[in-house]
């Protein structure tokens, strides 16, 4: 079999720099003489770290050859560009800012390809299993982007990692923002040199973007669903990170929400005026209907007095019990006739929607059955697999949702204490107490966390187990009504729900 490529020795003056090299092609916006290109790699690609590790090391290693493709009688180098632009600032160190002394290397070893598609496939191969790995989020993601749009599958896409409509999402976002900023996005989201870029900001927000004008089709590409609105939130959004350089990190909207940093937005520009007043008019009118139900409501109580006393006595009673709270207030609204409750969820919805893909034939009958039991006829019944199926659910979800390197979040030392003891053996059984506890504390959306704190599984235990206690027909079913909000949170698509929880702890 004959091989692919012929090993060599180039002379540094011919090897050409790749301006259309993938890993920074996108993001580099510079003229094509070399020693811009060169200047880019060094300090935005971190080739002058690569630089001293040369200087250090005195020689240029002949086991690590540039893979190069000969075009038109020039060698471009297709894979080692840090590496050959390192070495050529080290024939000038002073011209490029580099504090290392000179160091002249004439020549470089390298691979020749005599096919560019078996090049790429081999680059495409090695950047699988390790290379990849060492990208910038944003590189990563316009790579994935180019191979997806040339043909291939996204779940031919997994081989570079597990969650590629993640990348697609953050590239199509790219290309929709440079449209309308240029330079000065490109330049935010850029690594190097000490700089981490704002990607992982402007991702976060992806949580915001049905405010925002945008969203993403189901292979993760963005579509814009409102022009005007998108091209203000991007008109606003990076001038406002350009003057607030390191007032902002995915921590700090994590902490205080996206909803309050989008309000930053507001001087410069964002939401345009039409969206604002439109918003401020549905506020109006929201405000109206509700003071109207609220008149009706409190006619209709007046009407019958007989059923509003029933109503205050069985709201005072459950006050304390958050399971059964919204049911009262169910009740109420049948009791007294009025209608100014319809609008609540547990008025119009008893059953989960749930989006993730391939949800465990074992755990989707789990769930139907919990929310199809009678809670008049099997009120006990009804308890225990509320219970039940939230922690099973929580497992599933815990041991077969991946963090963006293709690990599940179960592998991170947050969850030891759910599956091992403190000495670090493998529990028995899962401690389902501590497992709620620590996949609540990822959780940013605030509302969403206070639905899990406030979800007390301690209360079904005493039913399930203690013969004396028996569950009575309204609470079990508040409690299992009570449980829609964190199924639906725990089994939307996983990468949304990766967007929901707090990576650092992971």
């Amino acid at each position: 079999m004959s091989k692919k490529y012929t090993a060599k020795n180039i002379k540094l003056e011919d090897l050409v720099l790749d301006k259309k090299n993938p890993r920074f092609a996108e993001l580099y916006n510079g003229s094509d003489k070399e020693s811009d290109i060169v200047e880019y790699l060094l300090y935005t690609e971190s080739a002058d770290e690569v630089a001293e590790a040369i200087s250090v090391a005195g020689e240029f290693y002949e086991d690590r050859p540039l893979w190069i493709f000969k075009e038109d009688g020039k060698y471009i180098v297709k894979d080692g560009n840090r590496r050959c632009s390192a070495v050529k600032a080290l024939q000038l160190p002073n011209k490029y800012g580099l504090e290392v002394p000179k160091f002249e290397i004439n020549e470089l070893p390298v691979l020749e390809y005599n096919d560019l598609s078996d090049l790429e496939t081999r680059i495409r191969l090695e950047h699988n299993s390790s290379l990849f790995k060492k990208w910038g989020r944003i590189a990563k993601a316009l790579e994935i982007y180019r191979l997806f749009s040339s043909g291939n599958s996204v779940e031919s896409l997994t081989e570079i990692d597990s969650n590629p409509k993640d990348f697609i999402k953050t590239a199509t976002f790219y290309h929709k923002a440079v449209n309308i900023k240029g330079e000065n996005f490109k330049k935010l989201v850029r690594e190097g040199r000490g700089k981490t870029g704002k990607t992982v900001i402007f991702e976060r927000l992806f949580r915001e973007r049905t405010k925002c004008g945008y969203s993403f089709k189901r292979t993760g590409e963005t579509f814009i669903k409102d022009d005007s609105l998108f091209k203000s939130y991007i008109n606003a959004i990076v001038p406002y990170l350009i003057d607030n350089p390191n007032s902002d990190t995915s921590r700090t909207i994590d902490k205080n929400g996206t909803d309050n940093f989008l309000l930053k937005l507001k001087p410069y520009g964002f939401p345009p005026e039409e969206h604002a007043t439109t918003n401020a008019q549905n506020t109006s009118s929201d405000s109206n209907s509700t003071s109207s139900d609220s008149t009706t409501t409190s006619t209709s109580n007046a009407t019958n007095g007989s059923n509003t006393t029933n109503s205050s006595t069985s709201t005072n009673t459950t006050q304390n019990n958050p399971a059964t709270t919204t049911n009262t207030n169910s009740s109420t609204t049948t009791n007294s006739g009025s209608q100014g409750n319809t609008t609540t969820r547990h008025s119009v919805k008893h059953k989960p929607s749930l989006k993730r893909k391939q949800i465990p034939s074992a755990l989707k009958k789990l769930i139907d059955e919990c929310y199809n039991l009678d809670e008049n006829n099997f009120a006990n019944a009804k308890t225990a697999l509320t219970r039940v199926t939230l922690e099973c659910t929580l497992k599933y979800v815990v041991e077969n949702t991946n963090k963006t390197n293709g690990n599940p979040i179960k592998s991170a030392n947050h969850f030891d204490l759910a599956f091992k003891d403190r000495r670090g053996n493998a529990l028995t059984y899962t401690n389902f107490d501590t497992l709620k506890i620590k996949f609540t504390e990822l959780i940013t959306d605030v509302g969403i966390r206070k639905a899990f704190e406030d979800f007390d599984i301690q209360n079904p235990h005493q039913i399930i187990h203690n013969y004396r206690v028996a569950a009575v027909p309204a609470n079990a079913k508040a409690l299992c009504d009570n449980l829609i909000d964190l199924l639906e949170f725990m089994l939307q698509e996983e990468a949304d729900l990766i967007n929901s929880l707090d990576s650092t702890k992971l």
